[in-house]
């Protein structure tokens, strides 16, 4: 009995020594942390800091890049959880490296910005190659932060693309993805313009001159436009205007199809040599030894070229000298402006085209330093001003009113504002005044119900009195010979159905003149609207082939019923 009494104080003092050097234990710390006695310090982990990654947006669009483009977006990164954390970007998954390597950036709670551009060059990797083959650009990828980037390439064809951009840290890795399309060349809405340089010659103050605009969309996407006239934001358009004018070869009152003359305003300043044919109103020289030569007065010249193939030779020569321009004519192209000099003293100087056996089609030149002036508000309008596009051609009519300017050079441009860049149409008129300008008297002689206009009835006497004409006195007057705004007027003679037809066109403007007889000119005719000038009317009268023509619009009546109405010969005074 005695020992189990002992045996048991025994037992409660160890224990409670055991327990008191517990508890001692379990008031020391590692660190600022109590630890459990039965675990080593060796084996306690530090907190680890989880990241909790917020990324705006996590996928961007750049919708779609054309060739030679460039497209932006930027991504925002922040971490909702206390600290900072380090990311890796790398490029995509089979994209090279051009520099960088790895990306580096600290995400915390402050926003971090990753921007991104992609590039498409406009040249393709396989110009030289099969053309049967979708071409390939090689497409450029630069990530930027903090004053780092990281630039990434890959070889890429028109398509549709959705690319996955890793980013890597101690918390594992996740994607951010950018999607993009890349357009074929032949799928990109692009906007020509033909012409694209008016050039309203010389006229006469008062007139108003009207021109049409082609506007062709050559791809297959929407092609969308729209007008800005001169005047209609002075921010953009109040600029000096360049001292330049250009003068278009364009003649579009040919006397016969395929037979180049040139316009009568710029007589004096061309002079052409050798075989030359048209082509929509151009010279062209097909393979024949010619030369064109131009004479102007400014600082500097360029021509303007419709097309040119590579065989053959052509040499240019300024003021006599030959210039030495051979990279500027090589090749095969179409739609080419060629600089030929500038910097020139101002005075008059002399450019000289020469071609051996060469297909070239002139369009015109533009001659630098001659002064220019811009017409008051409402001097051009154009209508349609604006549209959409597709593979359809659209016409688009430019008005140039003359009544307010003063007499000199004017100029200026339409810009076409697209979803593609802006394209400009320039304008370009000389002003004379209508004052000074020789009119003609044109007499009526008629017989029966065939009238006879002449402007000079003694050369003509013995016509009249052996075919039995009476003189009626003045119809109207026409104007002198090179009259600016003004063609000859041509008159024809039908012997068996003894009528007279008058026209400005030397074909006749679309009328069969089978049985006509050419009779000559009997003035210059206005072909639109000039100050003090009024129309001329024509009739025509179906059973007997005959035409009539007044300056009365009621004149058609009476004896003359039957006469239908057959549009306006021309304005005479």
């Amino acid at each position: 009995m005695y020992k189990r009494i002992i045996s048991l104080i025994f037992a409660v003092v160890v224990f409670g020594a055991l327990h008191h050097n517990a508890l001692a234990v379990s008031d020391k710390k590692i660190g600022n942390q109590p630890v459990d006695a039965a675990v080593s310090s060796k084996n306690i982990p530090k907190e680890e800091h989880r990241p909790v990654l917020m990324i705006l947006p996590r996928e961007i669009d750049l919708g779609s890049i054309k060739p030679g483009a460039t497209a932006f977006g930027d991504f925002r990164m922040s971490d909702l959880a206390p600290g900072a954390v380090e990311y890796s970007v790398s490029c995509p998954d089979d994209w090279d490296v051009v520099s960088g390597k790895l990306l580096r950036m600290t995400v915390s709670s402050e926003p971090a910005s990753l921007r991104l551009e992609l590039t498409i060059p406009d040249m393709t990797e396989n110009m030289h190659g099969d053309k049967s083959k979708m071409p390939a650009y090689q497409a450029r990828m630069k990530m930027e932060t903090a004053g780092k980037e990281l630039v990434c390439k890959k070889s890429l064809k028109a398509g549709q693309y959705r690319k996955a951009i890793p980013l890597t840290s101690i918390g594992g890795q996740k994607n951010i993805f950018v999607d993009f399309r890349i357009q074929a060349q032949q799928e990109i809405p692009s906007i020509y313009l033909n012409p694209q340089r008016l050039d309203l010659g010389v006229q006469l103050s008062g007139k108003t001159l009207s021109k049409k605009i082609e506007l062709t969309n050559k791809s297959r996407d929407k092609l969308q436009w729209s007008i800005l006239m001169p005047e209609a934001n002075p921010k953009e358009l109040n600029r000096e205007l360049l001292k330049e004018r250009y003068f278009s070869f364009q003649n579009e009152e040919l006397p016969e199809p395929g037979k180049y003359v040139i316009p009568e305003h710029l007589k004096e300043a061309m002079e052409l040599s050798g075989k030359w044919t048209e082509k929509n109103g151009y010279p062209l020289n097909k393979g024949n030894v010619g030369a064109m030569k131009f004479r102007f007065q400014g600082t500097g010249i360029s021509v303007f070229l419709q097309s040119h193939t590579e065989d053959g030779s052509c040499s240019i020569y300024l003021d006599e000298v030959l210039l030495n321009l051979p990279d500027e004519l090589s090749g095969q192209w179409e739609k080419k402006e060629l600089l030929i000099a500038e910097g020139l003293p101002d005075g008059p100087h002399t450019m000289t085209l020469l071609i051996r056996a060469r297909n070239l089609e002139l369009e015109g030149v533009k001659v630098f330093g001659r002064e220019m002036m811009r017409g008051p508000r409402g001097w051009i309008t154009a209508f349609p001003n604006s549209g959409t596009t597709l593979s359809e051609i659209d016409y688009i009519n430019v008005k140039v009113d003359t009544s307010y300017l003063a007499p000199g050079t004017y100029g200026d441009q339409i810009i076409f504002k697209t979803n593609v860049g802006d394209e400009v149409a320039e304008v370009f008129v000389n002003v004379l005044s209508d004052t000074g300008h020789k009119v003609i008297d044109v007499f009526l002689y008629t017989k029966d119900f065939d009238y006879l206009f002449t402007a000079d009835p003694q050369a003509e006497a013995r016509r009249l009195f052996q075919n039995g004409y009476i003189k009626e006195g003045i119809a109207f007057r026409l104007f002198s010979p090179q009259t600016p705004g003004t063609m000859s007027f041509y008159r024809w003679y039908h012997p068996v159905k003894k009528d007279h037809f008058y026209h400005y066109d030397r074909t006749g403007g679309g009328k069969k003149l089978d049985g006509y007889v050419y009779e000559g000119t009997i003035g210059n005719i206005a072909t639109s609207r000039m100050t003090n000038t009024r129309e001329l009317y024509r009739w025509f009268h179906p059973s007997t082939g005959r035409h009539y023509y007044s300056t009365d619009p009621k004149a058609a009546t009476g004896i003359r019923r039957g006469y239908r109405f057959d549009g306006i010969a021309g304005y005479v005074r």
